[in-house]
């Protein structure tokens, strides 16, 4: 199995999951970041879209009634004045003036097709959309992210007016319609309308651009603070991590290869220089361990002495034999009649005296058959 440096591989692990986990938590809040951009645009737009149709309300209820009525009697049927007689009119250049103080370079048009103004003329995606409402009538708003001129823009486009009976004196045909409106727009413009016809859809775009760039730019710094934070812990958790661990364990291993490589401190005890409580374990252990090692060698050195005590005394118990034996090799000199043995001495020994003290035999006296009979002849003789 390949050996694996564990600082190396524990230092690795952390930083590559410190940095995975920073990448997720700084997407996430890039992410979180963009849809704060677009909860606040939609809030933008629907303040835009209610204060808006709150001007068309109060012209349809409250200035214009009040201001035919009091110009009833002086007003010809020529007359017209956009400023007050037409509510979309007016929320045009409101908003022309709210546009120059505000900080969001908006988007806002009542579109239509075939407008009465140029500038209220609905672009293809808008003219799409009404085509789209015309057709389905549950259809009332559309909330989309458009790329337009390389830039992202928040937009919302929701169904608008619908042709009233008050309205048609100035847009079923040129010659019901007031003549100075007629000079102002023209016989083509807004007229042919009928009643309840959808003429309309409120458009409006906020950008994203800036607030993009500025979830982007937190995203930035947000990356720069947590690498500052991985340096700091990292330094932090090597410091605790040599101090507990690989400063303890680097002296350990120096002491152990210097009791490995001197047999006579087996037995010697490592020092406690930790203050982990699992080092300090092993250190105790290795102790243990070595206490043990020195007893157990200790003991086996006096076996072996023991076995070779004895093991001397055999050697010497059989060399003696091993004399013994050899004394009775070669020739003898036995007495042809009383059977005695001479050894090299010169000196004569009866039979079994001579061999129990060369050998361990013992002897034991009997007859033989053929001497028994001898005998027992000459006794009765």
């Amino acid at each position: 199995m390949k050996e694996v440096n564990a600082r190396k591989l524990f230092n690795a692990f952390y930083a590559i999951t410190f940095i995975i986990v920073a990448i997720i938590i700084i997407i996430t809040v890039n992410l979180h970041q963009r849809q704060r951009a677009l909860h606040y645009a939609e809030e933008k737009t629907l303040i835009l879209l209610e204060h808006n149709l709150a001007i068309h309300t109060y012209f349809s209820k409250q200035l214009k009634p009040k201001v035919f009525a009091l110009t009833d009697a002086t007003r010809s049927s020529s007359y017209f004045d956009p400023t007050w007689m037409s509510s979309t009119y007016a929320v045009r250049e409101i908003d022309k003036y709210h546009r120059k103080i505000s900080r969001i370079q908006y988007y806002y048009k009542e579109c239509a097709v075939n407008a009465r103004s140029p500038e209220n003329e609905a672009d293809a995606y808008e003219k799409k959309f009404l085509d789209e409402l015309k057709r389905d009538q549950a259809l009332t708003q559309r909330s989309v992210i458009r790329t337009i001129d390389g830039k992202p823009y928040f937009v919302l486009i929701r169904r608008g007016e619908s042709m009233e009976q008050n309205c048609l004196r100035c847009h079923s045909v040129p010659a019901a319609a007031p003549s100075e409106m007629v000079d102002r727009y023209g016989k083509v413009r807004s007229f042919n309308r009928t009643d309840g016809e959808l003429v309309s859809a409120i458009s409006i775009r906020i950008p994203l651009a800036e607030a993009y760039e500025a979830a982007n730019n937190f995203s930035v710094k947000f990356s720069i603070i947590l690498l500052a934070i991985l340096g700091l812990t990292f330094a932090a958790q090597y410091f605790v991590t040599y101090r507990l661990y690989l400063k303890p364990i680097t002296s350990i291993r120096n002491q152990v290869m210097t009791i490995i490589s001197d047999e006579s401190r087996l037995g010697e005890k490592i020092a406690q220089e930790s203050h982990s409580a699992e080092v300090n374990d092993l250190i105790r252990s290795f102790n243990e361990l070595s206490h043990n090692l020195r007893a157990e060698k200790d003991g086996l050195v006096a076996q072996v002495q023991a076995r070779t005590v004895e093991l001397e005394e055999k050697v010497a118990q059989l060399e003696a034999t091993l004399a013994r034996v050899k004394s009775l090799e070669g020739i003898i000199t036995i007495c042809g009649y009383c059977k005695k043995i001479c050894d090299d001495k010169d000196s004569w020994h009866q039979l079994e005296a001579y061999i129990s003290r060369h050998s361990e035999a013992l002897f034991s006296h009997g007859i033989c058959p053929e001497c028994f009979a001898e005998a027992k002849d000459k006794f009765e003789e």
